[in-house]
């Protein structure tokens, strides 16, 4: 009923389409009442899966809907083209049960859900069309207390012969004119269901009046006959929804959701519901630091990672179009500017995170959609993670803030929203409170069981704490609910590094790498796995790689660490001083510069200031997470490289005592060495190397020139190195 139009929002720079009603039957004051009252019923409604009102509005005898224009095409359209297969029908249909639960729960029945009013988008979102609308009927009166007789009367129904989707998906109640309830949607929804996944409708006629006398005395069509692999779950599903008598049908829309979920077991992989991308969160470069050249550690990047005003109706930019038109062919106009549209667009930004300003373009986004949307909490947790991004970008207190600020107004405004979850224990983990991240992450996994996103994260907050086997548990998961999600490989890898297996560790980057092409952060750790390896050339020619993409202070300082541990020294000064100018708030990069330094044959004296600056750096980084001890064990070296060697053994002895991680005790061996403790530093050397430090770690480490000349290193070190059973 009605012409839609394309229009443009000349305000808001935005394609969205008018919904305009028959001008030749004008409305009653109560009927146009009760018009607005539905329409403003249906704008409140907030799901990614309900198309988005804008405005109820008149111009004169003219009344009128602007709304959401999404780009796509009817599902009326894409079922006469194809059959759908089994995965994409159940996704489709945990898109619409889920839109109609939310509709449900806020009091409002569709009463015409047909696959004319449901859009698919490129993307394989579901967008439920005219809540609310659909079955009003201008020429009724429409007091409070009519009947919905008089509300289900179409035009359709007065023409003999015409068989039209209102008639084909009604229930019978509806049908014979009583008062209907949210199980008239269920009995809709369940022959929009027996469609989808046969082709073919449950009751069918020649006409109208056919169709209607099979829908009130025959049973549906056999699913099974017209479709054998539809699983029998979801088949008795169907069959419960196409019940006649509404005490016999399902009940609630809830109950359709959570058994197709059960019934969706084994048969669709990933998650059920749309997401912008898989969604809620990720990554492999923020939270573990580059660290030091010297030791085996992967040089990991710290960075990266409305309301519609119209002046009236003269002031759009018309391009008529049928509705007739709108419900069998391609819709135009993606979303632009409404909040969900927005957080979509942000969420893709923060997805590839590595990629050139797509932090800084996700955080513009997403403060724009919490302006439109001041309840959107999905924007508010897309903006802790982007502000919890750039902190690892460029670490600023002020970042940090914002980050928590924003993951806990999502938390607040919605604590069953999983991403509010995983944008809250980011903030935890970089504030080292690793059982409050976890919590979290593990609640967000609660929440969201088809995420992987929560496992990755729950990954990175075990593998920090030196919990590896916890963490290739989380990957896996992770790895078997969305194997495209290339940050899941460059995790397992992080893992694989850290367990000292650099084969495995480079493996895992290299499959990274095909499924983000170009990515500077997997570059820059294959460039450090192939290091680790004894693949210089390999490890130089990904690193010019990552600098050919985009200039990156890691990349530099990993070049750095190359010719450094080549002997070149003086050549690895001004790498290092690019990586410093590029980010002076890493104290890896000014420990890095100050090791340059000190080793080269013309700065030295520049060497203590870039300690003294790497010392400032990490002791903020300590204040914020007391319990890391590679940060305390940072500490000390810089301290003993600066001349402090009282103060550095005072820093490294607890430290020592308390940590069986090889690299801990491998910084420990370089304190002691500097400090003239050499029994101390074969001792701590010893267990790194049992542990699983690299031998060729330590043979290029220029502060064991004078301990490699010492008989016990080559009779215990060298020995326990080639006992060492292969990773």
């Amino acid at each position: 009923m009605g012409v839609v139009y394309r229009a443009h929002d000349t305000r808001l720079d935005r394609d969205v389409a008018i919904k305009v009603l028959p001008t030749d039957r004008p409305l009653s004051q109560n009927a146009r009442a009760r018009f607005q009252r539905e329409a403003m019923a249906a704008s409140a409604l907030n799901h990614p899966n309900i198309i988005t009102i804008y405005e109820v509005n008149s111009e004169g005898n003219t009344d009128f809907i602007v709304m959401e224009y999404v780009r796509g095409a009817t599902l009326a359209s894409v079922l006469k083209k194809r059959r759908l297969a089994l995965s994409e029908a159940i996704r489709y249909c945990v898109q619409i049960s889920d839109a109609l639960t939310k509709a449900h729960a806020a009091g409002i029945i569709h009463r015409d859900l047909k696959p004319g009013n449901i859009m698919v988008t490129e993307d394989g979102l579901v967008k439920v069309l005219d809540f609310g609308l659909a079955k009003f009927d201008p020429t009724m009166v429409t007091a409070d207390g009519e009947s919905d007789a008089e509300l289900t009367h179409q035009f359709t129904l007065t023409q003999p012969g015409a068989v039209t989707g209102t008639v084909a998906y009604m229930s019978p109640e509806q049908a014979r004119g009583e008062r209907v309830d949210a199980r008239t949607d269920i009995f809709s929804f369940g022959i929009v269901m027996f469609e989808m996944f046969s082709g073919h409708l449950p009751f069918a006629g020649p006409n109208s009046m056919a169709v209607l006398h099979n829908l009130h005395f025959n049973p549906p069509r056999d699913l099974t006959q017209l479709r054998p692999d539809v699983p029998k779950p979801l088949v008795s599903l169907i069959s419960r929804m196409l019940e006649k008598k509404t005490e016999k049908r399902i009940q609630t829309m809830a109950e359709v959701a959570s058994e197709l979920r059960r019934g969706a077991v084994g048969l669709v992989s990933g998650p059920l519901t749309w997401q912008p991308s898989d969604a809620t969160i990720d990554m492999g470069g923020p939270g573990f630091r580059p660290r030091r050249f010297s030791k085996r550690q992967i040089w990991l990047a710290t960075g990266l990672l409305l309301l519609l005003v119209l002046a009236g109706i003269g002031g759009w930019r018309w391009q008529r179009k049928s509705q007739a038109a709108q419900q069998t062919g391609a819709q135009e106009a993606p979303v632009e500017d409404n909040a969900y549209a927005l957080y979509r667009r942000a969420r893709k930004d923060l997805d590839h995170w590595d990629r050139e300003g797509n932090v800084d373009n996700a955080i513009k986004l997403a403060e724009r959609a919490v302006q439109l949307d001041p309840q959107s909490a999905a924007s508010y947790a897309a903006l802790g993670e982007a502000y919890y991004l750039k902190n690892r970008a460029n670490p600023d207190p002020q970042w940090m803030k914002l980050a928590s600020e924003n993951a806990n107004k999502a938390v607040a405004l919605d604590a069953y929203l999983a991403a509010g979850h995983i944008s809250l224990g980011l903030v935890k983990m970089e504030s080292g409170d690793s059982a409050g991240a976890a919590k979290e992450l593990l609640t967000a996994a609660e929440l969201d069981p088809k995420s992987a996103m929560p496992h990755r994260w729950l990954a990175r907050v075990y593998d920090r704490n030196g919990k590896l086997e916890e963490g290739r548990k989380e990957l896996s998961l992770g790895s078997q609910l969305n194997s495209s999600d290339w940050q899941l490989p460059l995790e397992s890898g992080m893992n694989a590094y850290a367990g000292g297996d650099y084969k495995l560790a480079a493996s895992a980057w290299e499959h990274a790498l095909r499924l983000e092409p170009d990515s500077v952060q997997v570059l820059r750790n294959l460039g450090g796995a192939y290091h680790m390896l004894g693949r210089d050339d390999d490890a130089i020619a990904a690193l010019q790689h990552a600098i050919e993409v985009k200039p990156d202070p890691d990349v530099y300082s990993n070049l750095g660490t190359i010719l450094f541990y080549q002997g070149k020294y003086d050549e690895s000064v001004p790498a290092f001083e690019k990586a410093v100018a590029l980010n002076a708030n890493s104290f890896e990069t000014w420990g890095n510069l100050g090791d340059a330094y000190r080793w080269s044959s013309g700065k030295k004296d520049k060497a203590k200031a870039a300690y003294q600056q790497a010392i400032a750096l990490v002791r903020e980084e300590i204040a914020k997470n007391s319990s890391a001890l590679d940060l305390k064990a940072d500490l000390a070296i810089y301290l003993a490289k600066s001349g402090a060697k009282s103060a550095a053994l005072q820093a490294i002895e607890p430290v020592e005592a308390h940590s069986k991680d090889p690299t801990v005790l491998y910084d420990s061996a370089v304190v002691y060495e500097l400090c003239g403790h050499r029994d101390k530093a074969l001792n701590s050397l010893l267990a790194a190397v049992q542990g699983g430090e690299d031998l060729n770690d330590i043979k290029n480490e220029p502060e064991f020139v004078s301990l490699r000349a010492d008989p016990r290193y080559h009779l215990q070190i060298l020995n326990a190195a080639a006992t060492k059973p292969s990773p």
